[in-house]
C-alpha cells in the first residue's frame, strides 16, 4: 500500500514537473512571437522590391551579408536575382509579386569590371524588364563602391520616366562621385578609359563652404550636368567611411568624393541624408561585410516607419 501510494505521488510529481516545463517551453515561445510582432510592426509592410548593386570587381557576395542582417531581423527577404551577362543578356532566378513583403532583388554583373556607365545602362534594362514583365512600379536602390555611382547616374539618365519604375529611396555606400583614389593596385584598369577615374589623392580634395569641391573630376562633372533630371520624389542615405588615419577616406573612396554628392542633388529632392561609418570597420570593403553600424542604419531607412529625417536640412549647406 505504501509502494502505491509512493508511486501515485511520484507520477503526481512528474506530472507537474512535467507541465511546468511544457508552460514554461510554451511561455517562451509565446515571448518570442510577441517581440518578433513587435519588431515587425516597427517595419513597413510593402511591395516595393529594393534592388542591390554591387561594386567594381566583386560579386553577389558582396551584397550577401547585408542583405542577410536585413533577413535575420525580419524587415526582408531576398526574392530574386537578376544575372547581367557581359553581352547585356538577362537571366532570372525567383520572382517577385505584389503580396510579398519588402522583396529584395539581387544584381549580378558577369563584367564587373565594366565600369560605372555600363553598369548603369545595364540597369535601366533590368529595371525596364521589372516593369514590364514583373509590374513593379516602385524600387528602392542600394549600391555600393562604383555600384552606388551607377544607381545615381541610373537615376539621373531616366528621372521619372513611364516605362520605369517609379524610385522611392537610395541607400549609396562608399560612391566615388569625384574620384577614386589610385592605390596602384592591380585591379586598377592600366589602360583605356576607365584607367582615369582612378584620378584622386588622399586630402587633396575638399568640400568648400558651399557645398561644391574644389576639384572636379570628368565623372563628377557627368553627373552635374545632370542633376535636375534627378527624381524628385527620391529619399537618399549618402553612407561613407572614415578609417580615422588621417586619409579622411575609406582607402578606397576620399570622404570629399563621397560628400560631393551633396552639392550634385541639393534643391533637387526633398531629403538627403548622410552616414559616417568611423573606424578600422570603415574600410572600403568592410562597409558592406558584416557591419553592423551599416546594416542598421541601411534596413531602418529602408523600412523601419519610425525613421528619423533629421538630417534633411543637409541639403540647405
Amino acid at each position: 500500500m505504501i509502494n502505491y501510494r509512493r508511486s501515485r505521488n511520484l507520477r503526481i510529481l512528474y506530472f507537474v514537473i512535467g507541465g511546468l516545463i511544457i508552460l514554461g517551453f510554451g511561455f517562451n515561445i509565446w515571448q518570442d512571437q510577441h517581440a518578433q510582432n513587435q519588431l515587425k510592426s516597427n517595419y513597413v509592410n510593402s511591395s516595393t522590391p529594393t534592388i542591390f548593386v554591387h561594386g567594381w570587381g566583386a560579386t553577389l557576395r558582396s551584397e550577401k551579408d547585408m542583405i542577410s542582417a536585413a533577413e535575420v531581423s525580419g524587415d526582408a527577404s531576398r526574392r530574386m536575382i537578376v544575372r547581367v551577362r557581359a553581352n547585356g543578356h538577362l537571366s532570372v532566378t525567383g520572382t517577385v509579386k505584389s503580396w510579398m513583403v519588402n522583396p529584395i532583388i539581387m544584381v549580378r554583373m558577369d563584367n564587373n569590371r565594366a565600369g560605372e556607365v555600363q553598369y548603369a545602362r545595364w540597369l535601366t534594362k533590368v529595371c525596364k524588364l521589372l516593369k514590364q514583365k514583373y509590374h513593379v512600379d516602385q524600387l528602392n536602390f542600394v549600391g555600393h563602391s562604383m555600384g552606388a555611382y551607377a544607381v545615381i547616374y541610373y537615376n539621373l539618365l531616366n528621372g521619372n520616366r513611364s516605362d520605369l519604375p517609379r524610385t522611392n529611396k537610395l541607400c549609396v555606400i562608399a560612391g566615388p562621385y569625384d574620384g577614386i583614389m589610385d592605390n596602384h593596385k592591380s585591379n586598377q584598369p592600366t589602360s583605356g578609359p576607365l584607367m582615369q577615374l582612378w584620378d584622386d589623392t588622399p586630402n587633396q580634395n575638399r568640400i568648400l563652404p558651399t557645398g561644391k569641391p574644389k576639384i572636379i573630376h570628368p565623372e563628377y562633372r557627368l553627373l552635374y550636368r545632370l542633376r535636375k533630371n534627378f527624381p524628385r520624389q527620391a529619399r537618399v542615405l549618402n553612407i561613407y567611411g572614415n578609417l580615422g588615419d588621417g586619409s579622411n577616406s575609406d582607402g578606397v573612396v576620399t570622404n570629399a568624393s563621397a560628400l560631393s554628392l551633396g552639392y550634385i542633388l541639393r534643391d533637387h529632392l526633398s531629403f538627403y541624408q548622410t552616414f559616417q561609418a568611423f573606424g578600422p570597420k570603415a574600410q572600403h570593403s568592410a562597409l558592406h561585410n558584416n557591419n553592423i553600424a551599416v546594416n542598421k542604419i541601411l534596413t531602418e531607412f529602408l523600412w523601419n516607419k519610425n525613421y528619423q529625417d533629421s538630417s534633411a536640412s543637409e541639403l540647405m549647406q
